[in-house]
């Protein structure tokens, strides 16, 4: 890589090289029995340079020549925008600080033994009910990263993940029930149990439909559907959508917003979640952001260029969406703090209430003001302060920036979602539902 950059310096006044190589093996089941075992390689390059005090960008995920990709960069950099950051020089952690995101026990995982996991999965379902469809994926994904830059800058890492995915399917006349779940982390430690004992719960709580009346009542959001609340408020905490001012969260900073209860961060040094690395994916060090503490928001988050056009320095949060995308701002990972309530009893304190556990079009409505429109693919009817049976035909909507000052009770278990976000149920004194008649 230092001989391909040293030909872009050549013609540029500084660059940064990024290359990336993964495989990533699936196991799928589908209908109840094995369906297929694929593996997918890739490998690809992106470079990004600044000439003439603009950037230029561009990329390779093929055997492409090199000299190519450099013509396309310098090409670009003539129309590109003005740089506000130079490549940081820094990219080295201490001992102390280093982050865990290999597991080598990850890599060495048989195919034969993601089989059995499957195979054990739907074993352990199909005692609870052999009549449903059982579809499955168990999955392991090794990556290494490789970064340099003409300033000094370089790093290099390699990371892991693994995968375990269940949806089950109940088809009764006109009625679909689909439950999913998954567990996910960069460590070989996923507990089949935990995820097979949740869907089967849902399924019990989900064997019989009963009606719900349209109108304002107490809903709590399971930490699968939290991120209806929570991903307006990253929205608005972006540092571009502030730069642009169509935040609505541009001006409020250490302003009081929320409830008390509602703290969260962006984290990307957790010890084999899959948002954390030891630098973001131009070359700063991934850290600790807090975003909102007690209801206050205390931070917004920036890559390179955005923190240089706001005068501030990047928190770590320059992110990649894949090979042939320049960094922007990005979450690594989201904790929102746990509260002192069980889900139990957040259902024991409700007279009349809906659980929503899975939406349908996460993110419909305008993201930017906060408002939020989503149809509950599952959801439970609460009665008496107990879980009575499946809701259907139902839609929630609201302003989050609004809703997020009614917070009842935050639950004391968070769970890992999509192996980047951590959040506990979030409790809601009252939500608009509208249910089909």
């Amino acid at each position: 890589m230092e001989k391909l950059l040293q030909q872009v310096c050549k013609e540029v006044d500084s660059a940064e090289l990024f290359e990336a190589k993964s495989k990533t093996i699936p196991v799928n089941f589908e209908v109840n029995r094995l369906k297929s075992i694929d593996i997918f390689e890739s490998e690809g390059k992106a470079l990004r340079v600044i000439n003439k005090g603009r950037i230029g960008f561009s990329s390779s995920t093929g055997n492409e020549d090199f000299d190519l990709i450099v013509e396309k960069a310098v090409a670009t950099s003539e129309f590109g925008s003005t740089a506000s950051f130079d490549f940081s020089r820094e990219t080295k952690r201490s001992r102390k600080e280093k982050i865990n995101v290999y597991d080598k026990e990850v890599v060495d995982k048989s195919i034969e033994e993601m089989v059995k996991v499957g195979e054990d999965i739907i074993e352990k379902m199909k005692d609870f009910n052999r009549k449903l469809r059982y579809d499955i994926t168990i999955l392991k994904d090794y990556t290494e990263i490789e970064y340099l830059n003409s300033k000094g800058g370089n790093f290099s890492y390699n990371k892991t993940a693994i995968v375990y995915s269940v949806m089950a399917q109940q088809i009764e006349d006109q009625d679909m029930l689909i439950i999913e779940s998954s567990l996910e982390s960069g460590k070989d430690n996923l507990d089949a149990k935990e995820l097979t004992s949740e869907i089967i719960e849902n399924l019990k709580w989900g064997d019989k439909i009963v009606p719900v009346e349209s109108g304002k009542m107490p809903v709590i959001f399971t930490p699968k559907a939290a991120l209806v609340l929570i991903l307006p408020i990253i929205s608005g905490l972006n540092g571009k959508m502030v730069l642009k001012k169509i935040s609505p969260l541009a001006s409020r900073k250490n302003k009081k917003l929320w409830s008390d209860l509602l703290t969260f961060y962006s984290d990307g040094t957790i010890d084999f979640a899959l948002g954390s690395a030891p630098f973001d994916d131009e070359g700063i060090e991934m850290k600790r952001v807090p975003l909102v503490e007690k209801g206050e928001i205390k931070n917004f988050y920036y890559d390179l260029q955005t923190a240089g056009m706001a005068g501030v320095g990047s928190t770590g949060n320059g992110l990649r969406a894949g090979i042939q995308s320049e960094p922007i701002p990005g979450i690594s990972n989201l904790v929102v703090e746990e509260g002192k309530v069980s889900f139990s009893e957040m259902i024991k304190d409700i007279s009349e209430g809906i659980v929503i556990d899975q939406v349908l079009g996460l993110g419909q409505g305008n993201i930017i003001s906060g408002a939020f429109s989503n149809n509950v693919q599952l959801g439970y009817k609460i009665e008496k302060g107990k879980i009575v049976g499946r809701v259907k035909d139902v839609m929630i909507a609201g302003n989050a920036i609004e809703e997020l000052k009614n917070i009842v009770a935050l639950g004391d278990k968070a769970k890992w979602i999509g192996g980047k976000y951590k959040f506990p149920h979030i409790y809601l004194k009252s939500l608009s539902v509208s249910a089909k008649k």
